[in-house]
């Protein structure tokens, strides 16, 4: 039978399990994130912990269809212990998967041991590829694979099964040439506070707000694209999206929440900070709940989002030279946000989009806005003409 070889950075050791492991995998196994997005059985039992000690990893690594670790840390300074599992499943293709004790979570430590494991799988067994796939959401485990330079490679429904039910899932790659960190910027999502509201990430609270901004008559009109009906489901969905886009570099997205209650007012973002030929460029996206209207609440957390966009990145900020909003000719309120915010009219696209919902439905102008971060730039002549 193979040798399990030992790997290690001097922070992190991959070694072969032991029988001192099984109280901690059950411990794992038992967690509630390790239920809600692993495959583990339900309920697992000290017997599964000790088939994947005794039986399931030595049978991976004699069969050469896996290759399987658990992974020994320290804990702020203390004496080695089981801080998790990775594996690679040789396929093929060849596929990846982890899990941390809870513990060991947040600290890094996941980071360098799919490093080291992928590493050894380019450099001794030859593997040309290894795929790593999540239930969609799942953005720890995207973290990891992310710092770890994986390619991701987009969503697809329901292909992930758990339990007799299928999920959607992320799918990313690492080849053996990638260098082993971040491929995108993932812009952090900062607490911005204004007189009257917090510009913050989104949680699981703000779905029924959500709900109801996206859901009025006002929003669909102007916003002809969203799902309908929208349910509490596509909330989650544009929560899930919003996340990964930061993650690839791609937006920033901020929940504007009132200060003193944290209810849900609006949302603002900005977006296209991944074009390659404006790469210190981008836009400013903003909707509102029909509570929050007409009370310069969106003019407020548009204030808030376009300064963080021109901060320098070393200040924190996300380094933009140039910011453009673009708004439906006939949209005043829209433009009227986008004018006290400094932004001005450059350009009357013509038949620029869609407005409206059934017999209401119909093509627009555009009406596109730029702001330089040095003030700079030329207005169009006649812009209500």
């Amino acid at each position: 039978m193979p040798i399990t070889p030992v790997l290690t950075d001097d922070v992190v050791t991959l070694r072969p399990h032991t029988t001192a492991d099984i109280d901690a995998l059950v411990t794992m196994g038992t967690d509630p994130e390790t239920v809600r997005w692993t495959t583990v059985p339900v309920p697992y039992e000290r017997h599964h912990a000790e088939d994947w000690v005794l039986e399931k990893m030595p049978a991976g690594w004699h069969d050469g269809t896996s290759f399987g670790w658990a992974i020994e840390a320290s804990e702020d300074g203390g004496e080695p212990r089981f801080a998790g599992n990775v594996d690679i499943r040789t396929g093929p293709p060849a596929e990846i998967g982890f899990a941390a004790a809870p513990w060991a979570r947040r600290r890094g430590l996941m980071t360098r041991a799919v490093r080291l494991a992928t590493r050894w799988a380019f450099d001794k067994a030859g593997l040309p590829i290894v795929h790593w796939s999540a239930f969609a959401g799942h953005v720890a485990s995207w973290r990891v694979a992310h710092a770890c330079g994986f390619t991701f490679h987009g969503e697809r429904p329901l292909a992930l099964p758990q339990r007799g039910m299928l999920h959607d899932g992320w799918y990313a790659s690492l080849r053996p040439g990638d260098e082993q960190s971040p491929r995108t910027t993932w812009w952090p999502v900062p607490v911005l506070d204004g007189e009257r509201v917090r510009l913050r990430a989104y949680t699981e609270a703000d779905v029924p707000r959500i709900v109801e901004a996206c859901s009025d008559e006002r929003s669909r009109y102007w916003l002809a694209t969203l799902p309908d009906p929208y349910t509490e489901q596509s909330a989650r969905e544009f929560i899930r999206a919003k996340r990964l886009g930061e993650s690839l570099g791609q937006s920033v997205t901020w929940a504007v929440a009132d200060r003193d209650d944290d209810r849900l007012l609006a949302n603002v973002a900005a977006f296209g900070l991944d074009d390659p030929f404006s790469p210190t460029g981008g836009e400013i996206g903003y909707w509102a709940h029909p509570d929050a209207r007409s009370r310069g609440i969106v003019s407020e957390a548009v204030d808030l989002a376009v300064a963080h966009a021109f901060a320098p990145v070393t200040a924190g900020g996300l380094g933009r030279h140039r910011l453009q909003i673009g708004a439906a000719w006939s949209n005043t309120a829209s433009r009227h946000v986008a004018e006290r915010a400094g932004f001005t009219l450059v350009a009357r696209y013509r038949q620029d989009g869609v407005i409206g919902f059934g017999e209401t439905r119909s093509v627009d102008d555009g009406a596109w806005y730029e702001r330089l971060a040095d003030g700079g730039g030329s207005a169009l002549t006649n812009p209500r003409g």
